[in-house]
């Protein structure tokens, strides 16, 4: 474990809310590149400490890192924002998708936040058939054009994208070639069992509260959005955690999201200056998602700061991704600072959750008295 003096209290009180059954997990924050805290505490899994090699499912924190991937091969000339989908797909063609553009995916102005047709339960976990759902699609005339949040379909139609536009077998190898490895990033999609080994087991207040809940509005887009789920999941299957699923199913110990989250703002980072400015940019906002029902502000595949529901410090050009269950990850290009928070007992609240909310106070508490 790595403590730097300065940010010794934030220690203290993530020692102490594990201490006391309220928490665990892991939590790295590092400062251009530097890393000033790395710990762990409690149970990765029944009779195993949780390790610096624990992975932890970060949910939809999993977006912003396949985001990064998407700039990286903007920088690098592979893919350009204003390329049209269907020129490196032209499946996506179909039900008048033509003219959506890589920019529409990233700013979750696609409208395919849910597809049309029949679903599966189940269908979320083959690569292929989410695809070919996406594929057959008509964008959903009230999201079309505007943000709405991509739960479930935004790694299947950005991944998508760029492993066609890089000519790769699959987004984990692609993944791995542009950004993990050069990293040294921790962070795996599509878990081998050795992976899956050394994986934390996720616990919930009620495990079947989120599927259930589902029933109450069938119909709503948040339903709709969740369909393609089995619906006895708890996240710890390995179904779940060998499925590549760029919307959720990434996981990753604190320090490797820390390292990928900082390639948005750090000097000599993966991608160059004038791509971290631009992705930060403000490309729509929502009071209510028509998803998640709460406000959102789209950057270029990721949030803008947006406190209390997306809280990333009091620092309003922060940028980063909240995840299910309390995960979150995000960067302060003022400080050079990067987050990365994951978590073996998820909150059911939606967007940021009150532990990773009162981790963020007391950093900021913490380098304030620096």
């Amino acid at each position: 474990m790595i403590v730097t003096p300065e940010l010794a209290p934030l220690a203290e009180h993530f020692a102490r809310t594990v201490e006391s059954g309220a928490d665990r997990g892991a939590l790295c924050v590092m400062r251009n590149g530097a890393v000033l805290l790395d710990i762990q505490g409690g149970a990765a899994r029944p009779g195993a400490p949780w390790a610096p090699d624990t992975l932890a499912c970060c949910f939809s924190v999993t977006k912003g890192v396949i985001s990064l991937l998407a700039h990286h091969m903007v920088a690098s000339d592979d893919i350009a924002l204003d390329t049209p989908v269907a020129s490196v797909w032209p499946e996506f063609a179909a039900g008048g998708k033509d003219a959506i553009t890589l920019l529409d995916v990233l700013t979750h102005r696609a409208g395919l936040a849910v597809v049309s047709g029949a679903v599966a339960e189940g269908d979320l976990y083959d690569w292929g058939t989410m695809v070919r759902h996406l594929e057959r699609s008509t964008p959903e005339a009230s999201l079309f054009g505007t943000p709405a949040y991509h739960n479930m379909t935004y790694g299947h139609l950005l991944g998508e994208t760029l492993r066609r536009a890089a000519g790769a077998r699959s987004l984990p190898e692609l993944l791995m070639e542009r950004l993990f490895e050069p990293l040294g990033a921790d962070f795996r999609i599509g878990l081998s069992e050795s992976e899956q080994a050394r994986s934390a087991r996720l616990t919930q207040a009620d495990p079947k509260a989120l599927f259930e809940a589902l029933d109450d509005a069938p119909e709503s887009l948040f339903a709709r959005s969740m369909a393609f789920f089995d619906r006895h999941e708890d996240f710890n299957s390995p179904r779940w955690r060998g499925a590549v699923i760029g919307s959720g199913s990434g996981h990753a110990t604190a320090r490797a999201l820390a390292t990928v989250y900082g390639q948005f703002i750090w000097d000599n980072a993966i991608i160059p200056p004038d791509r971290q400015r631009d992705l930060s940019k403000l490309h729509g906002a929502t009071p209510k998602d028509p998803i998640l029902g709460i406000p959102i502000s789209f950057g270029q595949g990721i949030e803008l700061n947006g406190p209390p529901d997306l809280d990333f410090g009091p620092n309003r050009k922060a940028i980063g991704h909240w995840g299910a269950g309390g995960a979150q990850a995000f960067c302060d290009p003022d400080l050079g600072l990067s987050f990365g928070y994951v978590t073996g007992h998820m909150s059911d609240r939606m967007g940021s959750s009150s532990r990773a909310r009162r981790l963020v106070h007391i950093l900021y508490e913490c380098l304030d008295r620096a």
